[in-house]
């Protein structure tokens, strides 16, 4: 179920080439969009991340579960991007009551594994849309 085809759409929060992120208040759900466009460098991970955190940081994290989608995301590992992505990756995900991440391939998803044990942020991985929005609205 894409975040347009619920009952009452997300709102749009922030938006740039790299990212959107949406937000339901009544699902107390934010929706972390990734875009195709690959970064053009270091400096530009830095600046948009640094962004996406802040926004995640003025919407509250405590009481919301995050739906990160990267099914979009070109592939990249070089040792650069990497140490930047690992640096960043916590302020991103931390502190939400549950974490979820949307995948296309299992390439992907054995990438986001690997991350998760380097980062120690529990997360549900899948490239199932509806079961990892049933699992971020659940209670408890």
């Amino acid at each position: 179920m894409a975040p347009g085809r619920l009952a009452a759409a997300p709102k749009l929060v922030w938006q740039d080439d790299h990212f959107t992120v949406l937000f339901d208040a009544s699902l107390r759900v934010v929706w972390t969009v990734r875009s195709s466009r690959p970064f053009a460098s270091l400096e530009e991970i830095e600046a948009v991340m640094g962004e996406l955190i802040r926004v995640l940081d003025r919407l509250g994290r405590a009481h919301h579960a995050l739906f990160v989608d990267v099914r979009a995301v070109p592939g990249r590992n070089d040792p650069s991007f990497e140490a930047t992505m690992k640096r960043f990756r916590p302020h991103w995900l931390r502190g939400f009551r549950r974490v979820g991440v949307l995948v296309q391939s299992v390439a992907g998803a054995l990438q986001i594994q690997r991350f998760a044990r380097d980062d120690g942020i529990e997360r549900l991985i899948t490239s199932d849309e509806a079961a990892l929005l049933r699992y971020l609205t659940q209670e408890g």
